[in-house]
């Protein structure tokens, strides 16, 4: 069941819980925070889909717990298990080609287990390394459900959470002017997310097109305008989130810097869902390419560590995006343009050297050149992100001719 965060139902609840949250304390205000969060989520998913969060999320604070207790347990034991349980709660279309059908069932595919996930696993890690001073149950649950960032992210961590819940760090400056700010916020992402996006989405590729029927120009318009729909679509939901969590003093963190303007694809992906830009850093690309860097193997190879290590960030980053296989390859085809962007980058660099490569990056053809080639090949991403499984199967057919 969707939410609309501009119903009469949602803006009341969300101002009764500026007032309350900004009236309470202690550990009435966390309980208020948690029984809200709780319906919510209730409101969202009915009985069954929040009973099933909640307790996938009490299986990762118990997963956290025992590794805080017993520090021979390494994150290779356990995470696994989050993650099986996780594709077979979301019933991943792949999932098909292993378990039998009578075996998998819709009863627990929920909206938001996918930045749970990751969440969970941010905790886990930087618990055992001493990242997290203090695990509270409370504060942790109010964190995995916490109504602004449960269905759509960004994927706030829990330092930062955790400091602004209990007053460590400012959410808002207390002043006319920044809570004003906060109010005009939450307007320009309704216009962004309830006018603007809307009007695109009514001429966007939709994910049944039959996208060989269509001309080159019409296809690519309705392609550029579902990429327009899609951006302003959770941009404003992001603005719109953001503004409501100012005010009650637990601020999600920011999720877009003017993507559209990339100048490579590196570059869009600092700008573009920040926040799951910076975990994927974090938890995939980094462990990995260090423990690539530290085998036999691939020890005097950096440049195809990294490139290793990429494709299997973004083909995380596209398994996490959804379950179908069209967001395998968008995820595929993302890792693909950030090797030869980085094989392209290091070529460049070694060959005129780090201080004309940056010269030349700054002149107006390298700029413009880049933000064109960025903004055209991320599109054509999209196209995977946007069709539904026939679709897709029947325009790979048609473009190979098979």
């Amino acid at each position: 069941m969707g939410i609309s965060l501009i119903s009469a139902e949602f803006l009341s609840f969300a101002i009764l819980m500026i007032v309350l949250l900004t009236t309470l304390g202690g550990w009435v205000r966390q309980v208020t925070f948690l029984g809200a969060n709780v319906a919510f989520v209730w409101f969202i998913l009915g009985s069954v889909g929040t009973l099933s969060t909640i307790t996938f999320c009490l299986l990762g604070y118990a997963l956290i717990v025992a590794h805080l207790r017993w520090p021979m347990l390494k994150p290779i034991h356990t995470l696994p298990l989050l993650v099986i349980l996780f594709a077979y709660m979301r019933n991943y279309e792949l999932l098909q080609w292993f378990v039998s059908d009578d075996l998998l069932t819709n009863i627990f595919k929920t909206v938001g287990l996918s930045f749970i996930l990751f969440k969970m696993i941010h905790v886990l890690v930087d618990a055992r390394s001493k990242m997290i001073r203090e695990l509270e149950f409370l504060t942790y649950l109010n964190y995995c459900l916490s109504f602004t960032t449960f269905t759509m992210g960004p994927i706030q961590r829990y330092q930062d959470f955790h400091d602004q819940w209990h007053g460590h760090k400012k959410a808002i400056e207390l002043t006319f002017e920044a809570h004003l700010d906060a109010v005009l916020r939450i307007l320009v992402g309704i216009v962004k997310a309830y006018v603007l996006a809307v009007w695109f989405n009514d001429r966007a590729l939709q994910p049944d097109t039959d996208v060989l029927d269509l001309s080159l120009a019409g296809w690519i318009v309705k392609l550029y305008a579902f990429y327009f729909y899609l951006y302003l679509n959770f941009s404003g939901y992001c603005d719109i989130v953001i503004g409501i969590g100012s005010l009650f003093g637990v601020r999600p963190p920011e999720n877009f810097n003017k993507p559209f303007i990339a100048q490579n694809i590196s570059d869009f992906w600092q700008r573009q869902h920040r926040s799951l830009t910076l975990w994927l850093t974090d938890y995939v690309f980094t462990p990995t390419y260090k423990a690539m860097l530290s085998g036999n193997l691939l020890a005097g190879s950096p440049l195809l560590a990294g490139s290793l290590a990429i494709l299997l960030t973004m083909l995380v980053s596209g398994l996490w995006h959804g379950t179908t296989i069209g967001f395998l390859l968008f995820g595929l085809i993302h890792g693909f343009y950030l090797v030869v962007y980085n094989v392209w980058d290091h070529t460049l660099t070694r060959y005129v050297g780090r201080k004309r490569a940056k010269q030349l990056r700054k002149t107006w053809p390298v700029r413009a050149g880049g933000i064109f080639l960025t903004f055209n090949a991320t599109a054509f991403a999209f196209l995977f992100f946007r069709l539904d499984t026939p679709s897709l199967f029947n325009f790979l057919n048609g473009i190979t001719g098979s």
